[in-house]
Order: C-alpha cells, then structure tokens, then sequence
C-alpha cells in the first residue's frame, strides 16, 4: 500500500496562514476601495467595518505565521484560539452579506432589465436565472470560506498542542531550576 508521508503541522498552519492572509487581505481591499462591485447595496459604513475587520484577520494570520515559523508555543495558541473566534465572525458576515444579497435580489433583476433596455418575457427569464445563480455562487463561496477558516483553526489548534509537548512553557524566573 502506498503511504503517503504526513507534513508537519507546523507547514500546514504557515501554508494555510498564508493562503488566508492574501485571503483577507483581498477581501479588506474589495470592501474598502470597491464594495460597490462585490456588495452594491450594502452601506458604506457596513464595508468600512468589515473592511477593517478583515484587516485585523490577515494581520492575525501574519501573527500566525510569524509564530508558527519561529516555534513560539504561546503564540500559535493565541493564534489558534483567535482563529476559532474568526470562525464565528466570518459565519456573521456570511449570514449578513447573503441576507444582504437575497434581499436585494429584486432590485438587481431590475437593474439586468434596465441594462438590457427591452421588456421581453426572455430577457426578464435570463436577469432573474442570472441573479440567482449569482446568489448561489455567493452563497457556496461564503460556506466554503467558512469551511476553510474551519480547517485552519483546527490545523492551528493540533499544531499548538504539538508545539506545547514538545517545547512546555518555561518559567520566567531565571533563580527557578527546572
């Protein structure tokens, strides 16, 4: 049988860190220079927030990075812990962005009519299927970067128990001998 020769932890969180920062990094872009694009009726403030929020992610995934390349125990459990927190907060800005998108549903058909400048029956039936499936797109990448954002809290977390065995956290006290 052939096996296939398992990669350190450590590799895992600094790749998948690193996927995530130009991630977050690409959406902080999207929501702060252009969020007219990605989420045209969502309000300014709205993409300012999310915008900053993901800031703070890719500068914690560089955090992440920083800690899983330099072995530092304590860290990558901050790091690992942060991350589930971040789980959370991308299930709220998924359930808001797709709340968002659905809700405005209507009002972007009109506008693929509007743009198309006809009232035909097949051009109403294109603006409507095309928007839904635009809404399903949206929805499947939301719930795959959900999933994602899953898959690395966890790489992280196994990655700082690892790190705890093998490195245990030392004193501070340099009069203490261990």
């Amino acid at each position: 049988m052939l096996r296939i020769p398992r990669v350190s932890s450590r590799y895992d969180t600094i790749t998948l860190a690193a996927v995530s920062l130009f991630i977050f990094s690409w959406f902080a872009a999207i929501y702060l220079a252009k969020p007219e694009d990605y989420v045209p009726d969502m309000s300014r403030g709205l993409t300012l927030i999310f915008g900053i929020a993901f800031i703070i992610m890719a500068l914690v995934y560089l955090f992440g990075i920083i800690g899983s390349f330099f072995e530092i125990s304590i860290a990558v459990r901050v790091f690992s812990n942060m991350l589930w927190g971040f789980v959370i907060v991308n299930i709220v800005i998924a359930i808001v962005v797709i709340a968002n998108i659905i809700q405005n549903r209507q009002h972007e058909i009109d506008n693929c009519i509007e743009d198309l400048s006809t009232s035909l029956e097949s051009d109403m039936t294109f603006c409507t299927h095309y928007k839904t499936m635009i809404i399903i797109r949206n929805v499947v990448v939301e719930i795959l970067l959900i999933l994602f954002s899953v898959l690395i809290a966890r790489v992280s977390s196994v990655y700082a128990r690892q790190l705890k065995r093998i490195i245990p956290t030392t004193s501070l006290n340099p009069h203490t001998n261990s």
